[in-house]
């Protein structure tokens, strides 16, 4: 996934800035670590698939990641993407849904019986 340099400047201006650091590693480019948390969320790959010579590393995106949600800076940075869609008329965000229909139970998670059992429990 590419962005177009308006969709770039948009995104840019609704992620926080971080200070730049006196030592250690370069920050991690922030567009570049967005696009890696849509390649997971679309694809369904874990995290540890994200090719780090195309996007950054899993551990700096599922950090981010897991940081602008409790923030609500992710909502706001796909709110800014989606908005010339919206207006267009080709997306309607209020119509849009997560299929978890996929995901696997954890261990010790119950398991469905027979409809019987599930009857009687009811």
């Amino acid at each position: 996934m590419t962005l177009t340099i308006e969709q770039r400047d948009r995104l840019l201006s609704v992620l926080p800035s971080y200070p730049k650091k006196a030592t250690g590693r370069k920050r991690a480019d922030l567009v570049k670590v967005f696009l890696s948390i849509l390649w997971v969320l679309e694809s369904g790959a874990r995290w540890e698939d994200i090719d780090k010579r195309q996007y950054a590393s899993y551990q700096t995106c599922h950090r981010y990641f897991q940081e602008w949600v409790k923030s609500g800076v992710f909502q706001e940075s796909l709110l800014a993407l989606t908005e010339e869609l919206e207006d267009a008329g080709l997306l309607k965000l209020q119509e849009a849904f997560l299929d978890g229909c996929f995901v696997p139970a954890k261990r010790g998670a119950m398991r469905l019986g027979s409809r019987n059992e599930a009857k009687a429990a009811a």
